[in-house]
């Protein structure tokens, strides 16, 4: 056991998943101001609505939603190059640039449209010199990370090589890095020139279609859907249970499936369409949703001072969604009376959400990405704009609490006992003193 945790702990502090993870965590500002306009734009208000509607201000705030969602593989290239040449100590920007145009010499400048003629007929028609808004979004990221990576690491490559214009140190340090970035940047471009001719010769003829058929359709339709969101959330909770930070492991391992199917919930939200991925749209909010539960107990049911300490201090970090202190000073890292509901509530609540939600008594996510660090009533709210999110998550908590509290009950009788017997023992000590 203890070989198979060492295993995971070299995995999670891989120096690849920390750069996946961090170029992921750089571009969420992105996501997150794009989801303001989501919600603003989706307020279950009738006037709020009708106003947007006649205002034309619903297709001014759907403009956000679309930079961000509809171009998600450009902002995702920079910030894999950016962060990889920064861990290698190296001119991130630089690598950032040239791997931004590695892209784009793989994007084809072509897009199919159809003529309608005058009888009705519809004909397909190829269009020059026009970027397909399907290779910078959501079908773009998986090559977007790809591009990113390898273009950032062989123009650090390059660079380690010494293959460089050296200037004088006179010159001032801008001029210096233009002039260095010449040759390690041309080599890149030049591997990428093949690639993209290597790819023109196949069936798939350019490296969008070649990734997205090989890699991320399969991917996705593994893990986009609700597998792939149970497996993702057991496995985190469970490797908390064994002192690993479960969810920057499981994270870096699924970040790519998340950061597509929420950029394709999002991309749906603007163009007026249903999310496609509502698993995966309420596992953020149910992430931690359970022990704030857990906190509730210990802060009015404990009978040990201990726990009820405990609640105390850790009420209001629970509440964001931040559960260290109560992992760690229940702890349920190792107790195994606690892992049960800890481990299990996670994939319950998603499945219980689910199905409130398939039955219309919760209404669907709009496709909204929401900061995690929110209470998890509100963040449900967030997530389908509507009132329901909000009710759903109360009584969903108040279930979890339910569940939690025999289980509690067990340590906290233990706990209290210990304590009665540790005072009684001292004040015995001190009458014979």
């Amino acid at each position: 056991m203890n070989k198979w945790i060492q295993k995971i702990t070299i995995i999670a502090q891989s120096k690849f998943l920390q750069i996946l993870t961090n170029g992921f965590m750089s571009i969420a500002a992105v996501s997150i101001a794009g989801s303001l306009f989501v919600l603003l734009k989706s307020l279950p208000i009738p006037v709020w609505q009708d106003f947007l509607s006649s205002s034309g201000l619903g297709e001014i705030l759907a403009i956000p939603v679309s930079i961000t969602s509809d171009l998600m593989a450009l902002y995702t290239v920079v910030a894999m190059a950016y962060t990889l040449a920064k861990a290698y100590d190296k001119d991130a920007f630089g690598a950032a640039i040239i791997s931004l145009g590695a892209f784009m010499i793989l994007t084809p400048f072509t897009t199919n449209t159809m003529i309608v003629d005058e009888g009705g007929n519809t004909t397909p028609h190829l269009i020059e010199g026009v970027l397909p808004i399907s290779s910078v979004g959501a079908q773009g990221i998986f090559l977007a990370i790809i591009t990113g990576l390898i273009g950032a690491r062989l123009y650090v490559f390059f660079l380690d090589k010494g293959w460089k214009i050296i200037m004088p140190e006179s010159v001032p340090e801008n001029v210096t890095k233009m002039f260095e970035m010449m040759i390690p940047g041309g080599l890149v471009f030049v591997v990428f020139l093949i690639v993209r001719w290597g790819l023109s010769l196949t069936s798939f003829e350019t490296a969008q279609t070649f990734i997205y058929t090989i890699l991320q359709r399969p991917l996705i339709a593994v893990g986009g859907g609700l597998t792939g969101a149970l497996v993702f959330i057991t496995v985190s909770k469970l490797l908390w249970v064994f002192g690993i930070h479960g969810g920057m492991v499981t994270y870096a391992a699924f970040s790519v499936i998340m950061r597509t199917v929420l950029t394709d919930n999002m991309s749906a939200y603007a163009s007026g369409l249903p999310a496609p991925y509502i698993d995966w749209a309420w596992v953020m909010p149910l992430m931690d949703f359970s022990v704030l539960g857990l906190t509730i107990i210990m802060l009015f049911r404990s009978k040990s001072k201990q726990y009820k300490l405990l609640g105390k201090i850790s009420l209001p970090t629970s509440l964001f969604m931040i559960t260290e202190p109560v992992m760690f000073g229940m702890p349920i890292v190792m107790n195994f009376i606690l892992a049960i509901p800890f481990v299990l509530l996670q994939p319950v609540n998603l499945l219980l959400t689910l199905l409130v939600t398939k039955i219309g008594l919760v209404a669907p996510p709009t496709g909204a990405g929401i900061n995690n660090m929110i209470p998890g009533p509100i963040q449900m709210a967030l997530v389908n704009s509507h009132w329901s999110g909000f009710v759903w998550g109360i009584i969903l908590l108040s279930l979890n609490i339910i569940v939690w509290y025999p289980f509690f009950k067990i340590i906290d009788s233990k706990a209290a006992t210990n304590e009665i017997e540790s005072e009684t023992k001292a004040t015995v000590q001190g009458e014979i003193a």
